[in-house]
């Protein structure tokens, strides 16, 4: 029975390494993103009491891997106990295959991607029976990519360890099977051996490996929506017939099924015929007319992001330039305001000194009336003298008569 799982809050230390992230939890331990002066690492822990010890295995299996220049696998950054339990510390990776498949259109990769990516994942499985062990659990979830922060996106690693297996002797020699080896790994991706508590050897991480292959590439496993482990197995023992074999197949590189012959040609002491399978995945590429120097899916849907985000800040600035304009007749923004106002106290100026010349013009001309109505005034009252003298000369001349007949009747 498992002990209760160590639970590490963000922000404690384990030695040097301090908890940001819990990442995920299984059965006997819990994985967390810490970091230190030099970077982000994955921290796995275990608790000293858990009746089975997975993290040993890992840690063991880790540092042979490293020793022998594995191609596909984390770094050990530091290892040891620390109060109730064990840990160590890794490469810190990006995401699973599983998690990447999930988002792809169709739940599958693109015929290209899917077998590049197989050949690395094949890689890892070689090297890691390069070492004499067998890995007991292939699937998606235990294959990464890199971080892309650290331009490893086109990177695959392979992870878990717990279920591993050693199947030499020292000496190098493989050791028999047993009779009952008892179920290992998961259902969904299990070799049929598996389903028949037989020993697994190596062809039996490469069955496993291509029916992970299959789903990567279609989306799909044909047992997907079977329930029972025994029904299963014989679903995928049939698969080497016809009609099964197409349900499993379909819509995969015809190449997938020569591989399935290569496997099941195989014995239990038989070394798998590793590159055989790698020029049927690169013949395959070749027939569909791709490479393993294609891009990723995931590289083209960052790139498909990047371009979506310019596209958008572009029309954003386009919507705000249009903004702008249309404000011209209504609000318009600060800077435009004050330019504006700017505009307005020079043309107000200019007005001012229009208006001042006018006024200036409009005094002289006001003066100009003046010293005319002035002369006028002058000249009125000078033609009423003028008037005046006529006048009282005329009124003489009229007196001097009227005088000179009343003195003409006096005398007479």
């Amino acid at each position: 029975m498992a002990q209760e799982l160590v639970q590490l809050a963000p922000g404690s230390k384990v030695e040097r390494w301090t908890i940001e992230k819990k990442l995920g939890e299984g059965a006997f331990g819990a994985v967390y993103r810490c970091s230190d002066k030099t970077g982000q690492y994955a921290l796995k822990v275990e608790g000293v009491n858990e009746p089975i010890q997975l993290l040993k295995m890992e840690v063991f299996v880790l540092t042979e891997l490293s020793k022998a220049g594995g191609r596909h696998f984390c770094k050990i950054e530091d290892k040891g106990r620390f109060e109730n339990f064990f840990y160590v510390v890794m490469t810190f990776v990006g995401k699973s295959l599983q998690d990447l498949r999930l988002v792809a259109p169709g739940k599958k990769f693109s015929p290209a991607t899917a077998i590049a990516v197989g050949i690395q994942c094949l890689e890892a499985l070689e090297d890691l029976h390069g070492i004499g062990y067998l890995h007991r659990d292939v699937k998606p979830a235990n294959y990464t990519i890199g971080r892309p922060e650290i331009k490893e996106v086109r990177k695959v690693y392979v992870l878990d360890f717990g279920m591993a297996r050693k199947f030499v002797h020292e000496d190098g020699t493989i050791k028999k099977p047993r009779n009952v080896a008892g179920f290992r790994g998961t259902v969904k991706y299990a070799p049929v051996a598996c389903h028949a508590q037989r020993e697994m050897c190596r062809l039996d991480d490469l069955e496993t490996w291509l029916y992970m292959q299959v789903e990567l590439t279609k989306g799909s496993l044909p047992w997907r929506n079977l329930k029972d482990m025994n029904e299963i197995g014989r679903f995928k023992k049939s698969c080497r017939f016809d009609l099964p074999m197409k349900q499993l197949f379909g819509g995969c590189p015809r190449e997938y099924i020569d591989i399935l012959r290569v496997i099941d040609g195989g014995k239990f002491f038989d070394e798998p015929d590793y590159p055989k399978i790698y020029n049927l995945l690169r013949q395959a590429m070749k027939n569909l007319g791709c490479s393993e120097h294609d891009k990723y899916d995931w590289e083209r849907w960052d790139e498909d992001r990047k371009k979506w985000e310019e596209e958008k800040k572009k029309r954003e600035e386009e919507e705000k330039k249009k903004a702008e304009a249309a404000g011209k007749d209504g609000a318009k923004p600060a800077d435009a305001n004050n330019n504006e106002k700017k505009e307005e106290k020079k043309d107000d100026k200019k007005d001012e000194k229009k208006d001042d010349k006018k006024d200036e013009k409009k005094d002289e001309k006001k003066d100009e009336k003046k010293e005319e109505k002035k002369e006028e005034k002058k000249e009125e009252k000078k033609d009423k003298k003028e008037e005046e003298k006529t006048g009282a000369a005329a009124d003489d001349k009229k007196d001097k008569k009227e005088e000179e007949k009343a003195r003409l009747t006096w005398a007479g």
